[in-house]
């Protein structure tokens, strides 16, 4: 399904390291001040686990990358990373309800995670929670103003409520970051379907 196979592409490539400003960048504590709470810090053990997990994610084995994020969780239950990665791939296997649960838990523990916010526009999408999804993608926005697949998840969620001024405005934004990668997907994805044909779109993915 042509859906699933880009929101899969995205979400994994907010795991890889090193990918440069078209992904959010790594999540970091805030100023710690008398008046904000510390965020946990993820035992080492863990955190290790963690990797292997997303090393796994990366090459589609969704099995044993949640697999070893409830391993990384047994050895650090507020593990918040293990908790998104858990989350989303339950959103994609599972169900978007179940997912979006287990990424709440993970914000509940550090509200700043990135990838998390990433994460939940994904369930919330996959659940057809349209609005929330634009939420969430907008936070990833707040923190990195030239995310492009944000901007492209921001243009589906609007194609998919079927208001084309939305989706062409978000759309062209995520073109104008990444138009060699971005144009082949608004191609053949479903959300756009409906457009096809159009001067405007045509215009804009050609």
């Amino acid at each position: 399904m042509k859906t699933l196979s880009i929101c899969c592409l995205i979400a994994i490539s907010l795991l890889s390291a090193g990918c440069g400003s078209t992904t959010p960048p790594a999540s970091s504590a805030p100023a710690i001040s008398q008046s904000a709470p510390q965020i946990h810090v993820i035992s080492k053990e863990s955190e290790e686990i963690y990797r292997k997990a997303v090393t796994a994610y990366g090459k589609g084995d969704h099995l044993t990358a949640l697999q070893l994020a409830n391993d990384a969780l047994a050895k650090d239950e507020q593990n918040y990373q293990a908790l998104s990665l858990k989350g989303i791939i339950q959103a994609f296997d599972v169900s978007p309800e179940e997912g979006i649960a287990t990424i709440h838990q993970s914000l509940s523990i550090n509200p700043g995670y990135v990838q998390a916010f990433f994460d939940m526009a994904m369930a919330q999408k996959l659940g057809k929670h349209y609005d929330e999804s634009i939420t969430y993608f907008q936070k990833v926005l707040d923190q990195d103003p030239k995310n492009t697949w944000s901007y492209y998840g921001i243009a589906t969620d609007y194609a998919d409520k079927k208001d084309k001024g939305k989706a062409l405005e978000y759309l062209k934004k995520a073109i104008d970051l990444d138009p060699q990668n971005v144009k082949p997907q608004a191609r053949v994805q479903d959300h756009f379907t409906w457009l096809h044909g159009d001067k405007d779109f045509e215009q804009l993915v050609k």
